[in-house]
């Protein structure tokens, strides 16, 4: 397709309903959504996922929506209309000292990496994610790590003694860990060079504190009506929420049908 401009959109709480993640992936993104998605690829404008899962985790949602591109893993990875133009890993003698923190303190660690997920056998929601995963032995660590992940309702677990790097609370039971020097926005940046577009030419849709510097970072972000209040204070707009048809109000609001 042409592309003239692009939309970044979060996903929990954004394109889909968090309440409903008892019901079938197809039933939690609003019927107006899907027309939305539609329709701003009529106009030019390149819909992209910028999440921090990783690619695997998102396929299921990007062929539902018809999405073909991702900034995934909080931005150390990019994908264009299904080709790969960007990743980074972590240093790996920071993994590895990392990991063998993790095993001193029985810390359940997961790990997204090149070649898939990767586990310590002390992981147990991670299983269930309905992908392949390997287990890493007690002798051995994962390569070519993209971000790590624990589960956990206390940050502080990790917070405490991991000072190398960034540790997120995504979820109320879930950290994201990854490099001080990397964001949703770094991924912004890294699509624009590619497409050669001017940051004017962006739109971001978030609902979390998460999405605040991606928000920060476009040309016009819009906050969802459940968002928290600090996204609602970085936003330039703020529509409806995302079961009242925040996408697609806020899209024609903006003019990306015209």
């Amino acid at each position: 397709m042409k592309i003239e401009r692009v939309a970044f959109f979060d996903i929990d709480g954004t394109l889909f309903d968090s309440s409903k993640y008892h019901l079938p992936i197809e039933q939690q993104v609003p019927d107006s959504t899907y027309l939305a998605i539609e329709k701003l690829k009529a106009n030019n404008v390149l819909p992209i996922i910028a999440t921090g899962r990783w690619k695997n985790r998102m396929q299921d949602l990007g062929d539902l929506l018809n999405i073909d591109s991702f900034i995934t893993s909080n931005g150390q990875a990019v994908h264009i209309e299904n080709d790969l133009v960007y990743q980074n890993y972590i240093d790996q003698a920071l993994v590895e000292r990392t990991i063998d923190e993790m095993r001193f303190r029985d810390v359940p660690g997961f790990f997204d990496t090149k070649k898939g997920l990767h586990l310590l056998p002390n992981v147990v929601h991670a299983r269930d994610y309905g992908e392949p995963f390997k287990i890493v032995p007690d002798t051995e660590y994962p390569e070519h790590v993209l971000q790590m992940l624990v589960t956990t309702e206390n940050i502080r677990i990790v917070s405490d003694w991991l000072t190398e790097l960034k540790v997120v609370q995504t979820a109320p039971s879930h950290l994201d860990i990854y490099p001080f020097d990397v964001s949703k926005a770094n991924g912004i940046d890294k699509v624009l060079d590619v497409l050669n577009l001017d940051i004017s030419q962006t739109y971001a849709f978030g609902d979390a504190d998460n999405d605040l510097e991606m928000l920060a970072k476009v040309g016009t972000s819009v906050a969802m009506g459940n968002g928290t209040d600090n996204v609602k204070k970085t936003a330039d707009i703020i529509t409806s929420e995302v079961w009242n048809d925040g996408i697609y109000k806020a899209c024609e609001q903006l003019g990306l049908f015209d």
